[in-house]
């Protein structure tokens, strides 16, 4: 062994080294690495792989590699992900699908099904957006997909509820403040 290497790596080799003594009776024969410990199955022809890497491991040599985007994408395909990644692309993206001026007043709730729900700071904007709604589906199409998101359903802010308690009386409530 070289000198450069720490004790603790050496005691903690040799603590292996006496496990696997223990277990099967015997140590471990580094010198004879990279040859087979059995008869091969072809006829008694053995295959010896050159040992490649700094560990000693052999090269494997089977199908070609597949990329792991490719992997990502035939399980989402497989699991049906699709829409529910396209969903959260979405509402994570919002900001690049409308322009940010328009995402710091709007809101991606949900989406359900084939509908994205949107709600906006002011009654103003819900209706800026809804005569943005062709334009908003068609980015969203470019980006996700066709047949992900197919209606929009805009809503401004909600009232505030005046109902509270559970000594609630039911009344007719606040008549002209919202109107």
């Amino acid at each position: 062994m070289n000198e450069s290497q720490p004790d603790a790596i050496r005691a903690a080799f040799e603590a292996i080294r006496r496990e696997a003594e223990k277990r099967t009776g015997q140590v471990p024969d580094l010198s004879r690495q990279g040859t087979p410990t059995r008869p091969a199955p072809n006829g008694g022809r053995r295959i010896f792989r050159q040992a490649t890497g700094p560990d000693g491991r052999s090269a494997w040599q089977g199908r070609p590699a597949t990329s792991l985007g490719s992997i990502f994408q035939s399980e989402i395909q497989r699991r049906g992900w699709r829409r529910d990644l396209a969903g959260g692309w979405v509402h994570s993206h919002w900001d690049e699908v409308v322009g940010e001026k328009i995402a710091q007043h709007t809101k991606v709730e949900m989406l359900k099904e084939k509908t994205l729900y949107i709600t906006c700071d002011s009654t103003a904007w819900a209706t800026n957006l809804r005569m943005m709604q062709r334009n908003i589906l068609q980015t969203i199409a470019q980006r996700v997909g066709p047949d992900i998101v197919l209606e929009l359903r805009i809503y401004g802010p909600q009232a505030p509820s005046w109902r509270k308690g559970r000594l609630h009386i039911q009344g007719r409530g606040p008549r002209d403040t919202y109107g």
